[in-house]
């Protein structure tokens, strides 16, 4: 009689790692916030001190703030089995794995493309410096998971940060 398995070979589905609910909304009340601001900023120009200065700080708070509010839900890391993914606030990028030369404390993802350059890429919703025990617990185990799939060392997860 034979054995077979009945787990499939295809791919490893995709790991997620994504902020903590709480942070994801602190993130975009923050961003509303920033936008009211700029709110706050047309109206001075139009009515206590007229002037362009006051209508260009309006516009870039209201666009930055809009921004950050939309794509602040959205940052994630996505590991996949060739490449992974970062969903920022502001940008995305794609990782080839083999590329990933080491990961940083803060963390930022040290990498070299097909060209030889150097980038950094900031990931952002594994960073929980100063934070309370337990989102700084999320963040510590999505960046061991990620420096496991990277396969580069990192000594410095053994730390309380």
């Amino acid at each position: 009689m034979a054995l077979v398995s009945t787990e499939s070979q295809g791919p490893k589905p995709d790991v997620v790692f994504q902020q903590l609910r709480f942070t994801k909304w602190v993130g975009v009340g923050g961003s509303i916030i920033i936008a009211l601001a700029g709110v706050m900023f047309l109206w001075a120009g139009t009515t206590i001190s007229p002037g362009w200065p006051w209508y260009a700080f309006g516009i870039l708070a209201i666009a930055f703030g809009m921004v950050a509010a939309i794509r602040t839900p959205r940052a994630r890391v996505t590991l996949s089995n060739d490449h992974m993914t970062v969903y920022g606030q502001f940008w995305s990028r794609t990782v080839p794995r083999r590329a990933i030369t080491s990961i940083t404390p803060w963390p930022f993802v040290k990498w070299t493309d097909s060209r030889g350059r150097k980038h950094s890429t900031p990931v952002t919703v594994l960073n929980a410096r100063g934070a309370l025990p337990q989102f700084a617990q999320h963040a510590l185990e999505g960046r061991r998971t990620l420096h496991k799939w990277a396969g580069v060392g990192g000594d410095y997860l053994d730390d309380a940060r």
